[in-house]
């Protein structure tokens, strides 16, 4: 697979060309924002998307679903994408398919983010690139239940997967931005972080870690000219949602699509800590804002036992 430091160039016959460096001299930028730089093409957001988060981007988590949307995402603005997950005949063929529509270079990390040493593989795998952006999307099939009736060890593999992954991802690739003086950082919450709830207390808690961190992160590193925000998302059509046990009334839920929700948060990032997927679940999100948190915990409760056909509480 292609892993040059070239780029395509998208308005000239598809062309590898080199990237001059570009000449930032009397550029000005709002204060915790890094310099947009000169262009090699016509586009200007495209190339000063591809300067401040290219050129390569690491997605965990990106074999379907929003991850994979993300992926897309990325190679669409021409930034060179580092696929990570443990399905690795499904990396290899989205890769090659990100390749012949975008024609950029994509590489492939086969990893399991619950493992101990599964964040760190992906550390190894980019050692050699520049990596200007991050994202940890990695998710899996949560299904739901009381607490105390489940088995402690799949807790377990939520808080792993959910709060170690992302704490080990981010601290790496937080040095290495401030560092080059520029990067982004995103991480994937849900709109089941918004209040502890019933039936899915652990993933709740674990996606609510998540913001809190990436909100925290986006305070310390933006003076340093990088980017952190977390992404709030709601019901999405996903593998994992289709698998998960829940029944989806789609005349009650608007299901989004995971590229529709991947594109709103690249072009959120860089302007928020904290960014909602969807108009509905921004009006949901502003509604919660309003209520007792004890009111907001209960309603959570009572659309959980709905969603997966439970009894109310």
């Amino acid at each position: 697979m292609r892993s040059s430091g070239r780029y395509w160039c998208r308005r000239c016959c598809r062309t590898k060309v080199r990237r001059p460096p570009p000449d930032l001299s009397g550029r000005t930028h709002p204060p915790g924002f890094g310099p947009a730089s000169s262009s090699a093409c016509d586009d200007p957001s495209m190339d000063n998307f591809s300067h401040r988060y290219g050129p390569w981007a690491v997605v965990a988590g990106a074999s379907n679903g929003i991850g994979l949307g993300f992926a897309r995402q990325f190679a669409a603005r021409g930034v060179n994408v580092v696929l990570a997950s443990r399905n690795e005949a499904a990396l290899r063929t989205e890769a090659e398919a990100i390749e012949s529509e975008h024609g950029v270079a994509t590489r492939v990390c086969v990893t399991d983010l619950t493992a101990a040493d599964g964040p760190a593989t992906i550390i190894d795998a980019t050692a050699d690139l520049d990596v200007g952006a991050v994202v940890y999307n990695a998710g899996a099939v949560h299904g739901a239940g009381l607490f105390h009736e489940g088995p402690l060890d799949e807790a377990l593999f939520l808080v792993d997967l959910n709060c170690r992954g992302p704490v080990v991802l981010a601290h790496h690739f937080a040095r290495r931005f401030v560092a080059r003086g520029r990067g982004g950082i995103v991480l994937m919450s849900s709109m089941a972080a918004l209040a502890g709830s019933a039936y899915v207390a652990t993933y709740s808690a674990s996606k609510a870690f998540d913001i809190n961190l990436a909100e925290g992160l986006a305070i310390e590193l933006r003076p340093r000219g990088v980017d952190a925000m977390a992404v709030v998302a709601g019901a999405t059509r996903t593998p994992a949602l289709l698998a998960s046990g829940a029944t989806v009334d789609e005349s009650v839920y608007s299901l989004m699509e995971p590229d529709d929700v991947a594109r709103g948060a690249l072009d959120a990032l860089g302007t928020t800590s904290l960014w909602v997927a969807g108009p509905g679940n921004q009006l949901a999100y502003d509604a919660m804002r309003t209520l007792p948190r004890s009111d907001v915990s209960l309603f959570m409760s009572q659309g959980s036992a709905s969603l997966y056909d439970l009894p109310l509480l």
